[in-house]
């Protein structure tokens, strides 16, 4: 943690303001499997990004309560010293090689499931004049559910289990954008995958947000790879769920809200998949609606 000690705990204010000191927070988050690592893929392909791996597991949780609990203390840190000591952690704490653009205009990390941490990220980050921005990244739960199911780490061992978290990542996220209005940006996995055009989707939806340009990009929008997909990770397609499952997503009333509100176009599917549900769960579903 010698980075850690070194960006934050020293006595000396310094004299010049220098690029690292003026970076903004950046967080990358939301449901597994749903897009986070090509969103930072795409944000990382800008020399004014500093976004660091996935952080996650008790490592993530133990850290973020950690540099809280620096951040609230009596007496805590300025904020420049404050920031320093947040972007030295998640470069310390990400278990691949840390990424070090020392005239980045954003720093940050990715790692999904952590907009459970929001309160304390807006704690940690309390400089009005330098207040994080988030990307909350967001797939419809029919797919997301797929891609999890295959997975060799996957700890959810029924579609309701999952169900359950996927709401209340989502609620989580309806919450920030009235709390945070104007920092929190969505990136929608389905939406940009639908998009004719993928450069001039992202520059509407993500680069223009944060004021980035394609212009300073190292490669072309076109040949950055999803390395974090089903297909690459595991070399093989993830096969359909059972369609029990799917029914027991399309029939859950908050599911089927989010669905029509993020992912309109699926309105069909969920319809016909709502159509196969047994009798009493669709009269269930109707009287609490």
């Amino acid at each position: 943690m010698e980075s850690v000690q070194k960006a934050g705990l020293s006595g000396k204010e310094p004299a010049v303001s220098r690029p690292a000191d003026l970076a903004r927070p950046l967080i990358v988050f939301g449901m597994g499997r749903s897009g986070t690592r090509m969103c930072a893929n795409i944000l990382n392909n800008s020399r004014d990004v500093e976004l660091q791996g996935e952080i996650g597991g008790a490592v993530g949780s133990k850290m973020m309560a950690w540099l809280a609990s620096v951040a609230t203390q009596k007496q805590p840190p300025e904020p420049v010293r404050m920031y320093g000591l947040a972007r030295a952690a998640f470069r310390d704490s990400t278990p691949s090689r840390p990424m070090v653009r020392s005239r980045a205009r954003w720093f940050g990390h990715k790692t999904p499931r952590h907009e459970r941490h929001f309160a304390r990220y807006e704690a940690i980050f309390s400089d009005p004049s330098r207040q994080p921005h988030y990307v909350y990244c967001l797939r419809n739960p029919f797919h997301v559910w797929r891609s999890y199911r295959i997975m060799p780490w996957n700890k959810f061992k029924t579609v309701g289990a999952f169900l359950e978290a996927w709401i209340r990542s989502v609620q989580t996220y309806e919450r920030m954008i009235h709390q945070a209005p104007g920092r929190v940006h969505l990136f929608n996995l389905d939406d940009m995958v639908r998009a004719p055009d993928l450069l001039t989707w992202v520059e509407a939806n993500l680069l223009d947000q944060l004021e980035l340009t394609p212009d300073g990009f190292r490669r072309d929008i076109d040949k950055l790879e999803n390395s974090n997909s089903a297909s690459n990770k595991l070399g093989l397609k993830p096969s359909p769920p059972p369609v029990s499952d799917m029914i027991q997503i399309a029939v859950d009333r908050e599911a089927a809200r989010m669905v029509r509100a993020y992912f309109p176009w699926m309105e069909d599917e969920l319809a016909r998949y709502e159509a196969q549900a047994p009798l009493h769960k669709r009269l269930f579903r109707f009287r609490a609606a």
